[in-house]
């Protein structure tokens, strides 16, 4: 009985083994496409910039904003948009350029701007949160948002040297008066890092328009 069943295993085999082959072979390619897919995953997500945005040193106005790149690869750091919301009014600015430093006082241009390479790993300090309110009270001609903010949401705009759009991530920090002064609290643990297309577009679009 054993050996007939066999047998007919056997002959069931060879007169479907066209059948078969093609199955296996579907079955093959798609593990092996599983495994590709898998394995560009990983590699896209080694090469994606990471950019983190930072409170450090007080919590005051006089806190300092690290931006560190925690990415694989070094990135360039092109702009620091801030949006200021005040009481009755939303601002959104850039204040990428330390204003605050005279350039008759400074040997080196470069040390008046955030503009510039960051290596995987390092950071730099874009300034206090009351440099990022001078600097925006600089650009829309005012003297009054200090007194008046409610929150401040920062973006930070870069490119790497792999990929043809801008990389950038956001970070929000509410200020929370206290006697008298704002202590500037993240909404969240993370940065958020922007990486949907119509999330770029719609930064990159921000920053052509402030083109000077």
């Amino acid at each position: 009985m054993r050996t007939k069943e066999r047998d007919d295993m056997l002959d069931w085999i060879a007169s479907n083994s066209g059948t078969l082959q093609v199955a296996i072979s579907l079955f093959t390619a798609v593990v092996w496409l599983a495994y590709l897919h898998i394995l560009w995953m990983n590699f896209r997500r080694q090469r994606q910039a990471v950019i983190l945005i930072n409170r450090s040193i007080a919590q005051d106005e006089n806190a300092h904003c690290f931006v560190t790149n925690m990415g694989a690869e070094p990135i360039y750091l092109m702009e620091v948009m801030a949006k200021v919301v005040t009481e009755d009014k939303a601002y959104t600015v850039k204040v990428t350029e330390r204003e605050e430093v005279a350039l008759d006082k400074v040997d080196n241009p470069l040390t008046r701007t955030n503009q510039g390479p960051i290596k995987s790993g390092e950071f730099i300090d874009i300034g206090s949160f009351l440099d990022l309110l001078h600097r925006a009270d600089a650009r829309i001609g005012s003297e009054g948002l200090f007194d008046s903010v409610r929150e401040m949401e920062l973006t930070v705009a870069a490119v790497d040297g792999h990929a043809p759009h801008i990389v950038a991530a956001r970070r929000k920090f509410t200020a929370d008066w206290k006697d008298g002064k704002p202590y500037f609290v993240p909404e969240q643990v993370m940065t958020d890092q922007i990486r949907h297309f119509f999330r770029r577009r719609k930064i990159t679009s921000l920053l052509e328009e402030q083109i000077e």
